[in-house]
């Protein structure tokens, strides 16, 4: 919903206005501590209670975007820190800030304060036996974090957490866990805790459905079985397996890979893994041809599917945080249908929006920079007044390389005027494309084109 609209509806259980005249203070971060443990909404900054638009300048926009970044990953401010990006919108001429705050998979505290949000009131949890139950009650919406006290180290198997580093070091060459033992790496994924409910220690669900020997699998009563059918050529062909869920994604876009391509396939894989609800027995089932794809299976109990794992999987490079095109569901009594399907034009969605970009870069970027920085009419322009097309920012970025081997992610953004997400999936596209590499560490290395990226630079 836009700002607009937020203004028009007025405030809520689930909304927020905040005018920050004054600078943004204490309630502000109360309130986004209320959201993130209990049901998720929408703060609006620049705006009073009575919906009286006051704005922020444009120059102070990008210092209280980089504040409010900068407190909720501060783990002395919030504990734990999470990520959060601000949306600025402009409404009867003035800047205003969206921020959307997801209801979160852990229990969040503001300098060690649990906020709850009941009603239009934030409330301060300060019984013992009220914070434990809101810690349960976590647990019970996300049974990917469900506590097995007597699963071991030993049940998980080492090889997979190889890999999952591997995977980690693959995306991003200086991951902190990418190093780390298995004892600490499982801990610092959160893949380990405490059931606050009985006091019990151990690994989490998640824990055994990513790293699970096959026995442990089974003696965890995780149902990660699925029947997979596909058509190609008029031949039918079949794939039943019940593994971990790095070996089930791999199989899962190999197998369907065939028919529909790789890209559709891997969209289609990684949703539908990471919506699944893992300890139900309805039996999950994907058939394929080449013009549509199909999955039917028990649906997450958590809003949000299985937040953990999609955070893990798009840092393994298996998922994307971009939408999936092409894919809808219809859900009913926690039973879910997934469905992808070519266009009439026997291209796919996400071909379609691909050729949209070339023809009206003006509008693909709108689409591109509508989840982080968007509405803003006066973003960086190129030589011909529109906004940079991604192959253009994509080619500004190789200059500003070229010009400055040592240049900064953060000299990037303010010189493009995007955010730091854009320009690193920039950067790891042109990585796999083979036209540049980073030598050396993060604060002391340095930038090298390589190959056709250098050419380019060159002629350009």
């Amino acid at each position: 919903m836009t700002a607009q609209k937020l203004i028009t509806v007025g405030e809520n259980e689930n909304t927020v206005f905040r005018s920050c005249k004054d600078g943004i203070h204490t309630n502000v971060f109360e309130t986004i501590c209320a959201f993130l443990n209990t049901r998720g909404g929408t703060l609006l900054l620049g705006v009073d209670e009575s919906g009286e638009v006051y704005g922020f300048k444009e120059r102070a926009i990008p210092d209280i975007i980089q504040a409010l970044k900068m407190a909720t990953q501060n783990a002395d401010t919030f504990q734990p820190p999470f990520e959060m990006e601000p949306v600025r919108e402009i409404v009867d001429g003035k800047y205003v800030l969206v921020l959307n705050v997801p209801e979160s998979a852990n229990v969040h505290a503001l300098r060690g304060k649990v906020f709850v949000r009941r009603g239009i009131e934030n409330i301060r949890v300060e019984r013992k036996e009220e914070l434990t139950r809101l810690y349960v009650q976590k647990q019970e919406i996300y049974t990917e974090r469900k506590i097995y006290p007597f699963m071991r180290e030993n049940d998980l198997s080492d090889s997979l957490i190889e890999r999952a580093k591997a995977l980690l070091l693959m995306k991003n060459e200086e991951h902190p866990f990418g190093r780390l033992e298995n004892h600490a790496l499982l801990k610092e994924m959160n893949l380990s805790g405490i059931n606050y409910e009985t006091g019990e220690r151990g690994l989490r669900l998640l824990a055994g459905l990513l790293f699970g020997k096959d026995m442990t699998l089974r003696n965890l009563f995780a149902n990660t079985a699925v029947t997979c059918e596909r058509q190609v050529d008029g031949e039918t062909q079949r794939l039943n397996m019940e593994t971990n869920l790095l070996d089930e994604a791999e199989k899962l876009i190999r197998f369907l890979q065939p028919a529909v391509g790789e890209e559709t396939a891997k969209a289609f894989v990684s949703e539908f893994l990471l919506s699944r609800e893992y300890t139900s027995a309805y039996p999950a089932k994907i058939t394929a041809s080449s013009q549509k794809l199909t999955a039917e299976f028990a649906v997450s109990m958590g809003r949000f599917g299985n937040p953990m794992l999609k955070k893990y999987f798009c840092e393994f490079g298996i998922a994307s945080e971009e939408d999936s095109y092409g894919l809808t569901k219809e859900e009913h009594d926690g039973i879910c249908r997934m469905t992808w399907q070519k266009e009439k034009s026997g291209k796919t969605r996400q071909e379609l929006v691909k050729e949209a970009v070339v023809k009206t870069p003006l509008a693909a970027e709108n689409r591109a920079f509508s989840k982080t920085d968007v509405n803003d009419p006066q973003e960086k322009e190129s030589a011909d007044g529109e906004r940079f097309t991604p192959q253009e920012r994509q080619m500004q970025i190789l200059k500003m390389m070229a010009e400055n081997e040592r240049i900064t992610i953060s000299a990037m953004v303010q010189e493009l005027q995007v955010t730091k997400r854009t320009i690193l999936r920039d950067i790891d596209k042109m990585k796999k494309q083979g036209w540049l590499k980073r030598e050396g560490s993060e604060k002391n290395g340095r930038w090298i084109l390589l190959g056709e990226a250098k050419e380019q630079v060159k002629q350009d």
